[in-house]
C-alpha cells in the first residue's frame, strides 16, 4: 500500500510539494527552539522551588535538565548558577566548581561565571586561584566595581597590600557613594599598619552607613593595637548585638594587646578587715605558741588568661605592708608601729594556677614571734604579681595589686 500522500498547489512557481504521512508527524513533533526554552524554563522554575525547599538534589537534577533541553540559553546561563549553589549547599563543593567550569566554556563572556568561581575557591582557601578568576572578570568586564572588589580581597588575602589597594581605590572611584570601597580600603590599611590611614577611610565608610558592623570591627582592631583598650570594648559591644560571629576575633584581638587585671580577690580563712594591733593568736588558737606559724591561702581572679608559669612563680608575687606612697596610703592609719607587729615573708609558700577558672591561690604564712605576743596589721596587706599573660603582657599597674583601700572584692 503506498504512504498517503498530501499535495500542494504553488502556483506562484507551478510545483507541486509532496509531504507523506511520516513528514507530517515529523513536522508535528518536532520541537523548536521557542519550544525548547520554554521547557527549560519550566524545568529551572521547579528546579527553583526545590532549592528554596532545600531538596538540593532534585533541584540539581532539575537544572541540568534545564541546561540539556536549552543549552545556550539564558535559562541555561541561570540553571548552571543556581546548580553550582543547590551542589555547595547539598556539601558537593567540588562538583560546584566542575559546573561553574562547565558553564564558563557554554558562557565564555560571562564573567559573573568567574567571579562566582572565584568567589568558592576563595572560600575554601584557594587564594591563588580565586585571584585568577578575579583577574578574569575584570578582563572580561571593567564597568562592574563588584569584579575590582574582589579581585582587591583576593590581593588582600595574600596580604598583596599595594595591589589591593589600587583596586579599592578603584572601586571608590567607580562607586564613591558605596561604602564598601572605603571600608575595604581602611581594612587595607589596618593589615598593612597604616592605622591612621584606616581609621580616616573606616570613618568615611561610617558616614555612608552607620550601622555597618565590619567597619565597627575594624576599628576595634585598630584600637586595640594601638592599646586603646577602652575603645576597643566599645566597640565590642557594638558588633557583639549586630555581628556575633565577629565578636571572638575582636576579643582575640584585646586579649593580646591589653594589660591584665585582677578582677576578685577573697580569702575564707582571714579578716582583711581587723585594725592594727590584732593579736596574732587572735586569728588561729594553734598561732598562740611563741613561733608558732600556720598557712593561709587567698584566691586571686584574672580578668584573662595567664602564662601559667609566671603565676607559679612565687619570686613574681610580693605580699608587704602599704606605705604613705602605696595605693593603700599611709601604713597603719597613721599610727606608730607596735614593736609586737609581726613580719611577713615577702614572698608566697606556694602557687596553684587554675587556667580554667583564671584563678590563683596564693599561699603565704604567718608566723607567731618568739615572745608569743605578736600583733597583726591585716588592714594594710598588700599582695602584689609583677607576671605576665599568655600573650607577654605584663599587669595593668592600676590593678595588679590588693589591699583594703584598693580592694576588688
Amino acid at each position: 500500500m503506498n504512504p498517503l500522500k498530501v499535495s500542494r498547489n504553488c502556483s506562484d512557481n507551478h510545483y507541486m510539494e509532496t509531504y507523506t504521512a511520516a513528514d507530517l508527524l515529523f513536522s508535528a513533533t518536532t520541537p523548536t527552539v521557542a519550544m525548547m526554552d520554554n521547557i527549560a524554563a519550566g524545568a529551572l522554575g521547579r528546579g527553583i522551588d526545590a532549592f528554596m525547599a532545600k531538596n538540593y538534589d532534585t533541584a540539581v537534577r532539575e537544572f541540568r535538565r534545564a541546561v540539556s533541553l536549552s543549552p545556550y540559553s539564558d535559562n541555561a546561563l541561570k540553571a548552571f548558577e543556581y546548580m553550582a549553589n543547590a551542589l555547595v549547599s547539598g556539601g558537593k563543593t567540588s562538583e560546584a566548581m566542575k559546573a561553574y567550569r562547565q558553564a564558563i566554556k557554554v558562557f565564555p563572556s560571562a564573567d559573573g561565571l568567574n567571579l562566582s568561581l572565584g568567589n568558592l575557591l576563595f572560600s575554601e582557601g584557594r587564594y591563588e586561584e580565586a585571584l585568577e578568576q578575579y583577574k578574569t572578570a575584570v578582563r572580561k568586564n571593567t564597568a562592574v566595581s563588584q569584579n575590582f572588589y574582589a579581585l582587591g580581597q583576593g590581593y588582600l588575602a595574600l596580604e598583596r597590600y599595594d595591589k589591593a589597594e589600587a583596586q579599592f581605590k578603584e572601586v571608590i572611584r567607580m562607586s564613591p557613594r558605596d561604602s564598601g570601597g572605603y571600608y575595604a580600603l581602611g581594612q587595607t590599611y589596618r593589615m598593612s599598619g597604616r592605622y591612621g590611614e584606616a581609621q580616616e577611610q573606616l570613618d568615611r565608610a561610617l558616614a555612608i552607613k552607620k550601622d555597618f558592623s565590619y567597619v565597627h570591627f575594624e576599628l576595634g582592631m585598630i584600637y586595640a593595637k594601638q592599646q586603646q583598650i577602652d575603645k576597643a570594648r566599645a566597640e565590642l559591644d557594638v558588633i557583639s548585638k549586630e555581628a556575633p560571629d565577629l565578636f571572638p576575633d575582636l576579643q582575640n584581638a584585646i586579649d593580646e594587646n591589653s594589660a591584665p587585671r585582677f578582677l576578685l580577690a577573697y580569702i575564707d580563712n582571714l579578716n582583711l578587715s581587723l585594725p592594727p594591733g590584732t593579736k596574732v593568736s587572735s586569728l588561729d588558737s594553734s598561732l598562740a605558741a611563741p613561733g608558732a606559724s600556720r598557712n593561709y591561702t587567698m584566691d586571686f581572679v584574672f580578668d584573662k588568661n595567664m602564662d601559667p608559669s609566671s603565676v607559679r612563680n612565687i619570686a613574681n608575687w610580693n605580699i608587704s605592708r602599704s606605705s604613705s606612697t602605696g595605693t593603700g596610703g599611709l601604713y597603719n592609719w597613721g599610727m606608730k608601729v607596735p614593736s609586737t607587729e609581726i613580719n611577713l615573708n615577702p614572698m608566697p609558700v606556694g602557687v596553684v594556677y587554675d587556667p580554667e577558672l583564671l584563678t590563683a591561690k596564693v599561699t603565704f604564712k604567718i608566723t607567731q614571734n618568739a615572745s608569743g605576743d605578736g600583733t597583726i596589721d591585716p588592714s594594710h596587706l598588700v599582695f602584689r604579681f609583677r607576671g605576665t599573660d599568655v600573650y607577654g603582657n605584663a599587669m595593668d599597674p592600676s590593678r595588679d595589686q590588693y589591699n583594703r583601700i584598693s580592694k576588688i572584692v
